[in-house]
């Protein structure tokens, strides 16, 4: 019996962080559904015209029917803009981040130009960069390397500022050189934070490659958006934003997968704190 009773707590055990997921879902499903009820019923309710707000159902037979030929090749071009100013962007931050925390004389003659960058409207510099480098991919990228570069420096700096002075001494103490005490402790203290910021990046990505595209481009979901707002085809517009969106969606789950794959310490600890 005593074996029996046993068998059923550890089973039980297994079963509660499912049942709190699950639980912890239930409001987001709420309000989604609520949403999607609303949108749905919009055109009924207020009796607007269907330009205004489309039905749900609309816009997604749009999303289906329209893919192969309209959205898919320019999605593609989009995300190609997205994923490779990404990369630039999340590596120029990185750089840039360790040297700023590393060498006082790079933070002083650094840190004031990064921080003063983000109150330039990247809108602004889109026109200039257009008539640089053409009507090509090279503008876009460079936009959404401006964009994701930031929160990944910022947070990289805030990442390696969290180290306790404890724990360098204690290195220091056991004879650890520099290399050692980065890669032991000042790396594993920051990759949170700057997991965060990559994550970050990845979301707000799609708003970089978009701005480049509104400026100009003949390819590429941000044409796609402009031709239709002009015919008032409102649920080519949605379906174009949802693209985009499930684009940022999918390059914010992959971060988070990797970010799980190389901080699984990290992960373990916070579960055993909510639990």
């Amino acid at each position: 019996m005593a074996k029996g009773k046993q068998g059923v707590t550890a089973e039980n055990r297994k079963k509660r962080p499912m049942v709190k997921a699950l639980l912890a879902a239930v409001p987001a499903l709420v309000a989604i559904g609520f949403i999607v009820v609303f949108w749905e019923l919009f055109l009924v309710i207020t009796g607007e015209e269907e330009y205004v707000l489309p039905p749900l159902s609309k816009i997604f037979t749009v999303f289906f029917t329209e893919a192969r030929e309209q959205f898919l090749p320019n999605a593609w071009i989009t995300l190609q803009e997205m994923l490779i100013g990404f990369a630039i962007g999340v590596s120029t931050g990185l750089v840039l981040g360790a040297l700023i925390f590393h060498f006082k004389l790079i933070r002083q003659a650094l840190l004031p130009i990064v921080i003063s960058s983000q109150a330039i409207p990247v809108i602004a510099i889109a026109p200039v960069l257009i008539i640089w480098f053409g009507f090509g991919a090279t503008p876009k990228i460079i936009i959404v390397a401006l964009i994701t570069f930031f929160p990944v420096a910022v947070n990289t700096i805030a990442g390696f500022e969290s180290v306790e002075r404890d724990a360098v001494s204690l290195m220091n103490s056991f004879g650890a050189n520099g290399w050692q005490i980065f890669t032991k402790v000042r790396l594993p203290a920051a990759l949170p934070y700057i997991f965060a910021g990559v994550r970050n990046a990845a979301a707000i990505s799609a708003i970089g490659a978009i701005v480049g595209e509104w400026v100009g481009a003949h390819e590429g979901l941000g044409p796609v958006i402009i031709a239709a707002n002009s015919g008032f085809n409102t649920d080519v517009v949605f379906a174009a934003i949802f693209y985009l969106a499930f684009m940022a969606i999918g390059m914010f789950l992959i971060v988070g997968l990797v970010a799980r794959l190389a901080m699984p310490w990290y992960y373990l600890s916070r579960s055993k704190r909510r639990s």
